[in-house]
């Protein structure tokens, strides 16, 4: 089970389900508008995007075994504590059941084009670990654009089935704010991708792969890293001082627990040169995206109303 646990990268799937929860508890089921899943229904597509994730990570380790010898020899799991085919199995079981739940769910809200969604992720999730992340700039971009999907997809199975019986102005009202929280995990976990990159840097370079710590360099990458980083510190100061500056909970919050961390891997990365300084500054990335799904519970309906 440890094994198993470890191969589906378990606490990447926690994040993810920890997020969903935390959007509807948080943002949709406070609005007090007619939402169109049941509670049956909704476990059942947080149990799906988890188990989308977690095939996500088994193909994505079933491919990086040359690599992951030399990023992680310690971590290796594929070919020398599980078998390529235990793991492919594994890989199939959780995307076919994901998928069929996504097929269950799309159907039970009368919408059966949403469980395209899934069949859509299952097979970029393969493209990805195949190929794409192989690409300059696409892979990076592209894992993280499923990140963001991940915190609006409960936002969309629950409001676009029955958005006639709303007003624009009731799901604007929803959805700006989810819109805004997928776009900073976004954010967040394209800059770890790029942190990830720096620190796997030999193994992908033998790998074949063409990332931007490759091309440009990981000195030079780190620090346009670092500099993307700092400017999104800045812009979130601006926020601090126009629309929390009246709630000071909120403004500590998002000064301490969100500027605060993005400000030390921001400066740490101008002078980061080691594999494990890259991976400490990774697992701050994550643990600051996390502290920013948290955040929604702060969020108040009229803090971006004139975003």
């Amino acid at each position: 089970m440890l094994t198993f646990l470890k191969l589906i990268r378990w606490p990447n799937v926690l994040m993810t389900i920890v997020a969903q929860v935390v959007v509807y508890q948080a943002l949709i089921e406070p609005s007090g508008l007619l939402l169109a899943m049941e509670t049956w229904e909704l476990v059942l597509l947080i149990l799906s995007t988890a188990l989308l994730t977690a095939s996500g990570n088994v193909i994505n380790d079933i491919q990086d075994i040359a690599v992951d010898k030399i990023n992680k020899p310690d971590k290796v799991i594929v070919g020398k504590k599980m078998t390529y085919k235990s793991a492919f199995s594994i890989y199939m079981a959780l995307t076919i059941t994901a998928v069929v739940m996504g097929f269950i769910v799309a159907n039970a809200i009368d919408k059966p084009i949403l469980a395209s969604v899934f069949i859509i992720v299952s097979f970029t999730l393969y493209s990805y670990a195949t190929t794409l992340k192989s690409i300059l700039l696409v892979g990076n971009i592209l894992i993280s654009l499923l990140v963001g999907l991940s915190v609006l997809i409960v936002g969309v199975f629950e409001f676009y089935p029955i958005a006639e019986m709303h007003s624009p102005a009731q799901l604007a009202a929803v959805m700006k704010p989810i819109l805004y929280f997928s776009f900073g995990a976004f954010l967040i976990n394209l800059y770890r991708e790029w942190i990830k990159d720096c620190e796997d840097v030999n193994g992908d370079r033998l790998g074949g792969r063409n990332s931007m710590a490759l091309v440009l360099g990981r000195q030079r990458a780190a620090r346009l890293t670092s500099v993307l980083i700092m400017l999104t510190v800045v812009v979130m100061g601006y926020l601090a001082v126009v629309y929390f500056a009246a709630d000071q909970v909120t403004l500590l919050y998002w000064i301490f627990l969100l500027m605060a961390p993005l400000s030390i891997v921001g400066i740490q990365l101008w002078a980061a040169d080691s594999p494990a300084k890259f991976h400490k500054l990774s697992l701050i990335m994550k643990i600051t995206m996390l502290l920013g799904v948290l955040f929604m519970f702060f969020y108040q309906a009229d803090s971006f109303s004139d975003f």
